[in-house]
């Protein structure tokens, strides 16, 4: 039986099959990161919700009728308390932008990510940030929470802690002043908000990592 033998002739030349090999996985890499950026988009946001919903000044907003909390000093009742915890979180996690460049010959593309807008006008805009006093006052107490930090918001009251008041957890009395407790007073650069994101990068890594799944 006779053997036979079959030649190859490589047309292309060194760099012209790596441009193509480089073109197949950019094409791939481009395909996997717009297919999976809805999924881990969704996967940031809740993680976001769940580092907030971690922060004390979230459970102290929650525990309303505590002697004490936040919830109570700023006279939320049990009936929005809850509800506006959970209107911030859901508004710094949907405020979250994910912005993604096609990854290019070089195997390089941009991820930028941008968790809160600097000026948190998303939180500072709620409705639910305010409380209407008994005698028909504005009081914008999520604004006092995020950017006031330790100075005096209210002269002439004083919060006395116990079982009264619309929150059940205390209430204003005439004489002296008040501020929003150092332990949970913030700045614009510097508040639970801000605070919440800090020892997150190797979750947020690994969430990133899913782009490429």
């Amino acid at each position: 039986m006779s053997k036979g033998s079959i030649s190859l002739k490589i047309l292309e030349s060194n760099s012209q099959i790596k441009d193509k090999i480089y073109e197949a996985i950019l094409q791939e890499l481009n395909k996997r990161v717009f297919k999976n950026k809805k999924n881990v988009t969704t996967r940031l946001q809740n993680a976001v919700k769940r580092w907030i919903e971690a922060q004390p000044e979230i459970a102290s907003l929650r525990a309303n009728s505590s002697a004490g909390s936040l919830g109570a000093q700023f006279g939320l009742t049990s009936a929005t308390s809850d509800v506006v915890a959970d209107r911030i979180t859901s508004a710094v996690a949907g405020s979250m932008i994910v912005k993604i460049q096609p990854i290019k010959k070089t195997l390089k593309g941009t991820l930028e990510i941008n968790f809160q807008r600097d000026d948190f006008i998303n939180l500072l805009s709620l409705q639910s940030g305010h409380v209407l006093t008994e005698k028909g006052t504005d009081l914008h107490w999520l604004d006092w929470l995020l950017i006031k930090g330790d100075t005096t918001i209210i002269t002439g009251y004083t919060y006395i802690p116990g079982p009264l008041g619309r929150s059940g957890g205390g209430e204003m009395n005439i004489g002296g002043l008040w501020r929003v407790p150092p332990e949970f007073s913030g700045t614009i650069t510097n508040n639970f908000i801000t605070r919440s994101f800090k020892g997150t990068e190797k979750e947020t890594a690994e969430i990133l990592k899913g782009l490429l799944l």
